[in-house]
């Protein structure tokens, strides 16, 4: 028989809440006529089959809501059909009702054992038919609800664990970076998830100088991640420049508040170590208190939280004042995230910062206390998981006075390619008080391709140069002042109280690349407005400290003098210029030497014996 559809219930019928389409297969015209006529005045539609075999490819071709299966019909019993049906790949959940004259226990056990689902004696009572499918109709509907909800959560979790792996490769990249493979930095960071959202990151300023970054973003997982990420281009790039501590906490600050919504923030630790300086600079905003362990576990500076997080304050309000420190002896930097001092034991008891020093304290020696307090953190959760993620950064800071830099030896230049370039700069007070002087003037030399390999002797020249001109021309500082107790603090204080209140002088930065014989030389001018010094003593005191200094301060010329050919003060000292050997110059193949390039030995215009410098 072929299959009777209706898709709107006839005239007197009633519109079910949710129509199904019923599979009917028996043998006996009598009882399909009775089930399809109340199936329809419910207003389902109806499928017939007349026996199993044809119950079975109907319900292939229709997929059926709803089945009511006869146990005795030819070709194919209903018994035989159901196991056929049942046996049939599908997530979709079919009810299927049996029909039988056969009323024994066994019969209904049979039945239900095949796969049925319920079991109808005949003669079917019309009364007994109605509520039973409107019950079938019940259910399926909230089946296929609850189904909808299960598809949809697996969606998901799909959506979720594709977001995670990427959050998960991204922040691994991000924490992978070149720098934290440094031999000076350790590190671990422990999720409570799936990955860590805390950020870790290394990089060493064009100086030397090794900067680091621990940020632990509200929350944990892929949403704090996702408000840590902004960071690290910044950071980078802002490192890489030589810019200062305050100002990469400030440009950090300026992007969350740009990006983060308002209930987002960022605690973070920047610190800045200077080895060659014997210096350590903290700027801690909402992280746990920064440790400085000196080679007997003790510790003998602490870094308290001075600021709120990132992302807080506005640029108006927010302040990027750091602490500075001059350490005498070796030791050990600690920074970490409130996961480590807020993870908790079986008791919940906080590991605490006092838990974090004791844990240090207990280590024989500096080069054992990254593990210890890796095992210590271990032993305190006892196999529990960690309430928010973990993380700790550790910088082992040596004492290092040597006294020369050595960077790579340049690769020669070809003739053909060397071009003579000049710059001029001019600063005047209001711009010294606002502008990072060195990175902006670096971020133009790093422009000429000549000069690009040169950049951490050129900034180490540069900043010693320009800081001078600076702090001993136009403010007035005496470098003896870091000389006493808590003098290098003073200092700074002293500089960023006379520099906010600076209202006239300048700074002028000359630079020129040229050849002189067969080299590529770069000559470097600063020139302040201030009374100038003594420049005569000076500099033979300074020959002297390049012997014998031993101090955090006063290596200034030294270092100058060591990385240049040159140096040379006139005026009253408030003038200096020095010569940089950039590389040799060398002939391309079937070319000359242009003999008219050497009149330019003589720099900004100078006659040629006065070629050594241009004052």
């Amino acid at each position: 028989m072929s299959p009777g559809l209706q898709t709107t219930p006839a005239l007197g019928e009633e519109a079910p809440a949710f129509r199904m389409k019923i599979l009917i297969a028996d043998d006996t015209s009598t009882n399909v006529r009775l089930l399809e006529a109340v199936a329809r005045k419910l207003g389902h539609q109806v499928v017939v089959a007349t026996n199993g075999l044809e119950a079975l490819a109907a319900f292939k071709a229709e997929e059926p809501d709803l089945v009511f299966m006869d146990v005795m019909m030819p070709v194919m019993n209903g018994i035989e059909a159901v196991k056929a049906i049942r046996a049939l790949p599908t997530d979709k959940w079919t009810p299927i009702i049996f029909i039988s004259a056969l009323d024994e226990i066994q019969d209904i056990a049979q039945g239900l054992e095949a796969g049925g689902d319920d079991y109808l004696i005949k003669p079917i009572s019309p009364q007994l038919l109605r509520p039973k499918i409107n019950s079938y109709a019940r259910q399926i509907a909230l089946h296929r609800k609850v189904h909808g909800y299960a598809e949809e959560l697996t969606r998901w979790r799909e959506d979720s664990e594709e977001q995670t792996r990427l959050g998960a490769h991204v922040m691994s990249r991000l924490t992978d970076a070149a720098g934290l493979r440094d031999s000076m930095v350790r590190h671990f960071n422990i999720p409570a998830e799936t990955f860590s959202g805390d950020l870790l990151c290394a990089a060493r300023a064009p100086g030397e100088v090794l900067n680091v970054l621990l940020a632990d973003a509200s929350g944990h997982g892929l949403a704090a991640a996702l408000s840590a990420m902004p960071l690290t281009q910044a950071f980078y790039s802002m490192t890489a420049k030589g810019f200062p501590l305050p100002s990469i906490a400030e440009e950090l600050n300026r992007k969350l508040i740009a990006i983060l919504p308002t209930d987002r923030f960022v605690a973070a630790t920047l610190a800045s170590i200077d080895v060659r300086n014997q210096t350590v600079e903290v700027w801690n905003g909402g992280n746990p208190d920064a440790l400085f362990l000196n080679s007997q576990g003790e510790v003998a500076t602490r870094w308290a939280s001075r600021h709120p997080p990132l992302g807080i304050l506005s640029e108006k309000l927010f302040s990027g004042m750091t602490e500075t420190v001059v350490f005498n002896e070796p030791g050990d930097l600690i920074l970490s995230s409130d996961g480590l001092t807020e993870a908790e034991n079986q008791a919940g008891a906080w590991l605490g910062i006092e838990g974090v020093i004791d844990i240090l304290g207990q280590a024989q020696d500096s080069g054992a206390r990254f593990k210890h307090l890796l095992h210590g953190v271990d032993a305190h959760l006892q196999g529990k998981p960690g309430r928010d993620d973990i993380s700790c950064l550790m910088v082992s800071v040596p004492i290092d006075r040597r006294r020369q830099f050595r960077f790579a030896t340049p690769k020669s230049i070809a003739q053909s390619q060397f071009a003579e370039w000049r710059l001029d700069l001019s600063y005047n007070a209001q711009e010294l008080r606002y502008i990072d002087v060195v990175p902006a003037a670096l971020g133009l030399i790093n422009q000429i391709s000549a000069l690009k390999e040169h950049q951490g002797a050129l900034f180490l020249v540069l900043s010693e140069l320009f800081n001078n001109a600076l702090d001993h021309g136009l403010l007035g500082l005496d470098s003896a002042t870091k000389s006493w107790i808590g003098g290098f603090e003073i200092y700074l204080q002293q500089r960023a109280e006379r520099l906010a209140k600076l209202r006239d002088g300048r700074v002028e930065l000359s630079f020129l690349l040229h050849q002189d014989e067969s080299r590529a030389v770069f000559d470097i001018t600063v020139n302040d407005s201030g009374p100038g010094f003594d420049y005569p003593a000076r500099m033979e005191a300074s020959s002297a400290l390049s012997e014998t200094n031993e101090t955090a301060f006063g290596r200034g010329i030294a270092l100058v003098k060591t990385l240049c050919e040159q140096i040379v003060y006139s005026g009253t000292g408030n003038k200096v210029w020095c010569r940089y050997v950039v590389s040799d110059l060398v002939l391309d193949k079937n070319n000359d030497i242009d003999a008219s390039l050497g009149d330019k030995s003589s720099p900004a215009g100078g006659s040629e014996d006065q070629g050594s410098h241009p004052i």
